[in-house]
């Protein structure tokens, strides 16, 4: 069953609720979904996946169950948010994947932190 969970994450702009979706054994894979939407559109690959993988997908700033950012934000924000949303989980470094605006908020996390990524995992 899909674990929906809700933990706290420290940023820039203070204390925000982050709402998110786990399931599976095996390495972390955070799973970022498209906007707007939510991690539920995650939940059929996280059933496929979680064989393999840790599956975390949570909900991205402003989405789902999670607190927004404030004003209006740039894509660098929201890297900075996932990545701030992997310290709250205690991941060092994961395996990340995304599509639509996920896997460009992913390629802009990439280029802040490098070294936090084991694989980039474009979603089609």
């Amino acid at each position: 069953m899909i674990e929906r969970f809700f933990f706290d994450v420290d940023g820039p702009a203070g204390k925000r609720r982050v709402h998110a979706r786990r399931f599976g054994n095996g390495p972390p894979l955070i799973m970022v979904h498209q906007s707007p939407r939510s991690s539920v559109e995650y939940e059929p690959l996280m059933r496929m996946w979680g064989a393999h993988f840790s599956c975390i997908a949570p909900d991205t700033p402003g989405f789902g169950q999670s607190d927004p950012l404030p004003g209006e934000p740039e894509i660098e924000y929201f890297a900075t948010a996932l990545l701030g949303t992997m310290d709250a989980l205690g991941l060092k470094t994961a395996t990340v994947g995304g599509m639509s605006m996920g896997g460009m908020t992913l390629l802009q996390m990439y280029k802040m932190a490098p070294t936090r990524f084991n694989a980039l995992v474009f979603i089609d």
